[in-house]
């Protein structure tokens, strides 16, 4: 997947069938949560700023890499 240097929207990434099961794979309370449809316009690049509260730096290095693969 091209992430656009990391300006793909979430809703982009999404709509990868694959992306999508993996992130529910590996994040299954955020792709649960009420308010996702709401960042569908957000850039990956903002996601990964505000995540590195809730995910630790490994864990989203390994999420990049493998949406990067797909």
């Amino acid at each position: 997947m091209n992430l656009k240097n990391y300006q793909i929207t979430v809703g982009e990434v999404l709509q990868n069938p694959q992306a999508k099961a993996m992130l529910q794979k590996e994040l299954p309370m955020v792709m649960r949560h009420p308010m996702l449809p709401m960042a569908n316009a957000i850039p990956l690049k903002d996601v990964i700023h505000y995540a590195g509260g809730y995910v630790s730096q490994r864990k989203m290095q390994n999420i990049l890499d493998q949406l990067s693969r797909l």
